[in-house]
């Protein structure tokens, strides 16, 4: 395959405190795209599962460090989706990140990425939602990893290494930032609105 065949190849990353609804509006983007035109790179499920299927000093570490609400470094997360990328071949599919690039190194390891297949840099849709909005929603939610230490936990890692992710795509120009406090599908109107005027033709229709 030649690289310009995928030129018109489209990224994005789907950032915010957790609880802002990444998962769900990633879902609409891929749904814009259409079956297996799109590829959901959700590097939390893939913690999840690596962390269920394998048992080694790698993963009980991991273990610890999802209960306690930490973020994992940035390597880590860079390897799930690196895997997909040389293993499945999914350089000629839209990518859609849900929950990374977390850390400023993986920001710029994906950008390396994108130029070494002649892809398009990704735009970052940053869904901003409030401290307090988020933590409702993840005592809501109830997952086992969910308790107010780890919550408090991943809050403070947001401000600490995640604004300043969301700050380089601002400051290259990529950036696209929504209101997160609202519901999913007005959250999603504007983030399709939004992505429609930066994308023009780039971006599909309503189907």
């Amino acid at each position: 395959m030649k690289s310009k065949s995928l030129k018109n190849k489209l990224t994005f990353v789907i950032l915010g405190r957790s609880g802002c609804g990444k998962g769900t509006q990633a879902k609409f983007v891929l749904e814009r795209f259409g079956k297996n035109k799109a590829r959901h790179l959700e590097t939390g499920r893939f913690f999840r599962e690596i962390i269920a299927k394998y048992k080694n000093p790698t993963t009980e570490i991991a273990r610890g460090v999802m209960a306690r609400g930490h973020i994992f470094p940035a390597w880590l997360s860079a390897s799930t989706w690196l895997k997909l990328v040389v293993e499945e071949g999914i350089a000629d599919r839209h990518w859609v990140f849900d929950g990374a690039p977390r850390w400023l190194w993986e920001a710029k390891l994906i950008d390396e990425v994108m130029q070494w297949h002649s892809r398009p840099l990704p735009l970052c849709i940053y869904i901003d939602t409030s401290l307090k909005e988020a933590t409702r929603r993840l005592l809501l939610r109830g997952r086992p990893d969910d308790n107010r230490q780890a919550i408090r936990n991943r809050m403070r890692f947001f401000s600490k290494y995640v604004l300043p992710t969301i700050s380089f795509f601002k400051k290259e120009g990529r950036l696209i930032e929504v209101n997160g406090n609202m519901p999913p599908d007005v959250v999603w109107k504007e983030i399709d609105q939004k992505l429609a005027k930066r994308l023009g033709k780039k971006w599909p229709r309503r189907r």
